[in-house]
């Protein structure tokens, strides 16, 4: 990872998790890196670029009444936006 992509990830993981801002309107959430899928292929993720932040609840573990990406992306998305909408909303808050 170089210097700069470096510090656009920092700057995302400290915006906190963009699903709890969608559903609860709040930033800050810590949360885990997650590489946006949409438009890359099969089994492929994004570069560095395209990360978005989600709490552990909206990233892998489901919980708290909130749905986790990677125990049902269908559901995700109907609940939150999808990914390229999500990278959106973070790309103009940080």
């Amino acid at each position: 990872m170089r210097k700069a992509e470096r510090e656009h990830v920092t700057k995302v993981s400290e915006l906190g998790c963009v699903a709890c801002y969608v559903q609860a309107g709040v930033w800050g959430t810590p949360g885990e890196i997650h590489h946006i899928r949409e438009g890359q292929g099969m089994a492929q993720r994004a570069g560095w670029n395209q990360v978005i932040c989600l709490c552990t609840n909206h990233h892998r573990n489901s919980g708290n009444g909130k749905i986790a990406i990677h125990s049902g992306k269908r559901s995700f998305t109907d609940m939150y936006g999808s990914e390229l909408f999500l990278l959106n909303l973070t790309l103009d808050n940080i």
